[in-house]
């Protein structure tokens, strides 16, 4: 499948289920479409490999006629809801259905079955430095993790603070804790100067709401309020949900 979501496959996962294939047989047949003369995988891809390594020579198919489209919706809920897509593979399928195929982050987050803030909060993860972004394919940190490195704008301050992670196996709430209490200088170390934590939550609450990085920047004498967006149908999303649009 052209469109298989993932890209990471657990070895130790495939060796179980190839086990539990050639001792129950595949249950579920796997779902593929015709392309000329030959068929090409939709959906099953885990089933297919386990049963290769079971040395099982035919297993059941679902023919099914549908276009690319419904093949990557196909190929991403099943992975969702079956075995569950890393949160980087799932972000890119995710984008991928909103850049290439017009989708709102409505419509993805009722196709998988998450909430439009969870939707866009796995779309932020996009943002971040490759070798971030790798880090937690590799599952060596969290979502929460990543999440919170986010809030960072300064790239070698996010690295940095990476290899504390990593180096002392720190928590979600202590790298929290780490950024929430401080505020990030232009020159991109942690200050001395303490964010009020009201607004540091209240920033979390509003890039949920609007799917997208907001910042709360506060002076002596009032602030100002940042929302960035990164394409055309996030400037739209947040239109629509100030009810502009």
């Amino acid at each position: 499948n052209p469109f298989q979501p993932r890209v990471v496959f657990d070895e130790d996962k495939i060796q179980s289920l190839s086990k539990s294939i050639l001792q129950d047989g595949l249950l579920q047949p796997l779902v593929v479409r015709k392309t000329g003369s030959r068929f090409e995988l939709v959906a099953g891809e885990r089933r297919f490999r386990a049963s290769l390594l079971a040395g099982i020579e035919k297993v059941p198919v679902l023919i099914k006629s549908i276009d690319d489209q419904k093949m990557l919706e196909l190929a991403l809920v099943e992975n969702v809801q079956r075995a569950d897509l890393n949160a980087i593979e799932k972000a890119k399928a995710f984008y991928r259905l909103v850049s290439e195929y017009g989708w709102t982050q409505e419509a993805v987050a009722k196709s998988v079955g998450l909430s439009r803030p969870s939707v866009a909060n796995f779309l932020r993860l996009l943002e971040l430095p490759q070798e971030i972004q790798d880090v937690v394919s590799r599952g060596t940190i969290t979502m929460g993790h990543a999440r919170a490195l986010l809030s960072i704008e300064n790239v070698a301050l996010q690295r940095k603070l990476l290899a504390q992670v990593i180096k002392e196996d720190l928590s979600v709430r202590v790298l929290e804790g780490l950024i929430g209490a401080n505020k990030v200088s232009k020159g991109g170390d942690l200050a001395g100067t303490d964010r009020d934590p009201y607004l540091v939550d209240l920033e979390q609450k509003l890039t949920d709401f609007f799917g997208t990085r907001v910042r709360l920047e506060s002076k002596k004498r009032g602030g100002k309020v940042v929302v960035e967006w990164y394409n055309d149908e996030q400037f739209s999303g947040i239109l629509a949900r100030l009810g502009l649009s």
